[in-house]
């Protein structure tokens, strides 16, 4: 890590903080600007997209935002080798890498930081960040969510994530650098009694992670079982609900921050400290809102107040490396009226309508329980699957479904295999039975017209979903 790197960034990000919303929209258009010219210059993917839309590298000067297309994450995925800005990258070589590297600080080929997710739609993603754009991504939450100010020693810092694989959450924590931070992850797999020794032995000053991960650490701080003080609390990777928040404040006299963020692209906000919504830092991101048919809410680069929750179509404006312009996102923004009565200069939005799974409990041969995280489970890699599921048919029983085309049983032994170790982690494995089943389609709920990843077995309304067109696998 370049520590003067990330400090002359740091300043950089403080000085915007100083401008008025008028001049941060300059800045965002000049940035957006010199994006698009590197991306058509170096990108064969965008070159040929926007010219398949009438849009070549000597028309910018003509060009607004909302006249380039939108791209989703199949676009992306479907033409990884082409989009991202140096041939040495591949889709293949960084599934290798992210199967084969068990060390979560390695970098892919010395100098990419690479992770991958699945997201909420059942689907791989995979996304890259050069070291400019890290140190970019490291100088945003170091300021504006950590609000790091140097300390005579280390601050101690534990986070609760998923820590066996390549994602966003805890290589995000593993950024926070050495040299002032010691740093506790804390497996959200990890048997739970295991969690809590570590993390009352540790006694974090800042303790961050998944929103459920921290209210189930508020839920056992309550019940007299921990005694930790943090003085900075931030969750991140899934919407903070009332309920976290109240337990969580409640057990720790903390209020928690929401950090938004996401693999797409990290650091995207933060809760305002006065409890007004989530500011968006729109310095660094263009910010649009789509209808459910992908049409803009509003042509512009604001979050529209007033009008209801519109999907997200993000333009990430430091990744150089993999550019993610007009990327269209699964998360829905929903706005917030006028902008932070104290003086910030970022737009607000009341909150991010993610998808929320749910924890799925299980009985223990003791008599106790033991959870499994959800994005323990969504964070599946089995590459050659196109969806999976994960439905809790009876209190200790799990079924995977799988769509895989051509079916392929190596696939579905890779992935059960994963399933299992995740049990073994938490020491459910013998008592938990894992069923896999390979289908042709896994629909949406038909309540809500969402696609649910993970069913827990109090949905009673688990024999609608799980019944369809099952086929063995091949």
């Amino acid at each position: 890590m370049s520590i003067p790197s990330v400090i002359w960034r740091m300043c950089q990000v403080r000085r915007a903080e100083r401008l008025s919303p008028d001049a941060i929209k300059r800045l965002r258009q000049r940035r957006l600007r010199r994006l698009l010219e590197h991306a058509l210059a170096q990108s064969r993917f965008y070159v040929e997209y926007y010219r398949a839309h009438g849009i070549t590298a000597d028309q910018l000067d003509d060009v607004e935002l909302q006249d380039l297309p939108v791209i989703n994450k199949q676009i992306v995925m479907e033409n990884f080798d082409a989009l991202v800005c140096d041939p040495a990258l591949t889709r293949a070589g960084i599934e290798q890498f992210i199967n084969e590297c068990h060390d979560l600080e390695a970098k892919y080929r010395g100098r990419y930081h690479v992770m991958h997710t699945s997201g909420s739609t059942g689907s791989i993603g995979i996304f890259v960040y050069g070291e400019r754009d890290w140190h970019m991504m490291q100088a945003l939450a170091a300021t504006r969510v950590v609000k790091y100010r140097p300390t005579l020693g280390r601050i101690r810092y534990a986070f609760i994530v998923k820590t066996d694989g390549h994602h966003a959450g805890i290589k995000l924590c593993l950024a926070a650098p050495r040299i002032a931070f010691q740093r506790l992850p804390l497996s959200v797999n990890g048997a739970l009694d295991e969690v809590l020794r570590e993390v009352q032995r540790f006694q974090p000053h800042l303790l961050g992670g998944y929103g459920s991960g921290l209210q189930l650490l508020a839920q056992e701080q309550l019940a007299g079982r921990i005694h930790i003080r943090p003085k900075r609390i931030i969750s991140s990777a899934e919407p903070l609900t009332d309920a976290m928040k109240q337990s969580i404040t409640q057990a720790f006299g903390v209020v928690p921050l929401d950090f938004y963020t996401a693999s797409d692209s990290l650091v995207i906000g933060v809760s305002c400290q006065y409890d007004r919504g989530i500011h968006l830092f729109d310095d660094w991101f263009c910010f649009e809102t789509a209808d459910g048919a992908g049409r803009p809410v509003r042509r512009g680069d604001s979050v529209p107040p007033g009008e209801g929750s519109g999907r997200l179509i993000l333009t990430n404006l430091y990744n150089y490396t993999q550019p993610l312009i007009r990327y269209e996102m699964n998360d829905e923004l929903i706005p917030a009226e006028g902008r932070c009565p104290w003086g910030s200069p970022f737009p607000l939005v009341r909150g991010v309508a993610g998808r929320v799974e749910e924890i799925l409990w299980f009985n223990r041969r003791d008599g106790g329980r033991d959870y499994v995280h959800p994005i323990a489970l969504t964070g599946l890699c089995a590459p050659g699957a196109e969806k999976w599921q994960f439905v809790q048919t009876a209190p200790n029983a799990l079924l995977l479904r799988l769509k895989i085309p051509g079916g392929a049983q190596t696939v579905v032994q890779q992935a059960r295999d994963e399933i299992v170790g995740i049990l073994r982690h938490k020491h459910l494995d013998e008592c938990v039975t894992v069923r896999t089943e390979v289908v042709d389609e896994i629909p949406n709920d038909p309540q809500t017209g969402k696609f649910r990843m993970v069913i827990p077995y109090h949905s009673r309304a688990n024999a609608a979903r799980i019944n369809g067109p099952a086929r063995p696998p091949n």
